[in-house]
């Protein structure tokens, strides 16, 4: 897995979040919106709750990397410990 900045919490109570980071939360609930809204309507709560994140973190600005731009690809680094193991 590539490098993630860590959130850092400040003593005001708020929460600090970086770079990369940043943006794989974005992903998250972008990727976790769509696949909500392919299902019935069971998941009304966790709609509510997602768009209020939402409106809360406001949009992400620039285009939103992809889960495999973040976070590495799994098969390589999958293949590069198995060739470390070696």
């Amino acid at each position: 897995m590539k490098y993630m900045h860590k959130a850092i919490w400040q003593s005001d109570g708020n929460l600090v979040i970086r770079g990369n980071t940043r943006a794989l939360l974005f992903r998250a609930l972008d990727d976790m919106r769509a696949d909500l809204d392919k299902r019935d309507g069971d998941a009304d709560q966790l709609k509510r709750t997602l768009a209020a994140l939402q409106e809360v973190l406001g949009a992400y600005d620039g285009k939103l990397p992809s889960a495999t731009e973040l976070l590495g690809d799994p098969v390589k680094q999958r293949i590069s410990r198995n060739l470390l193991k070696v």
